[in-house]
């Protein structure tokens, strides 16, 4: 069921706070942004970017926060659907490395829980469209 105007509200400002910890590397604030579930998950777009679990999302970030770049991204569009105290979403943005001039798009879904009144991250998934990607059909 498609969210409604307040929950897509509060939906999307979780994800715009994690984002704006992301981009300013504050660590304990992303980590926060997460249920902390042992099954709570990031998969990236790189190869390799994957973590599972609170000690892994710390190792990842550690990691991230620990190069010179920082992540940024300008909102194209978004949507979020949710059933009691679950959301998903989807958004498409143009994202931007701070070590590059150029930016591209960038896909994004994600399921939130929503604990004590907040908006907490179980699972993050990004990934990059190919430009040119075949497309897919029904036979």
């Amino acid at each position: 069921m498609w969210a409604d105007a307040d929950d897509e509200k509060a939906i999307f400002a979780a994800v715009d706070r994690f984002l704006e910890a992301v981009a300013a590397k504050r660590l304990e604030e992303t980590l926060a942004a997460f249920s902390g579930d042992p099954d709570c998950a990031l998969i990236g777009s790189e190869v390799g970017e994957e973590a599972s679990g609170p000690a892994a999302l710390r190792g990842f970030f550690v990691g991230m926060f620990a190069r010179p770049a920082t992540f940024s991204v300008a909102w194209r569009s978004r949507r979020a659907s949710i059933n009691g105290d679950t959301a998903w979403f989807s958004v498409e943005v143009d994202a931007r490395m701070s070590t590059s001039e150029r930016s591209g798009p960038y896909r994004m879904t994600g399921v939130l829980v929503r604990r004590h009144g907040r908006w907490l991250w179980q699972l993050y998934h990004g990934g990059e469209p190919r430009s040119s990607a075949p497309a897919i059909t029904a036979s």
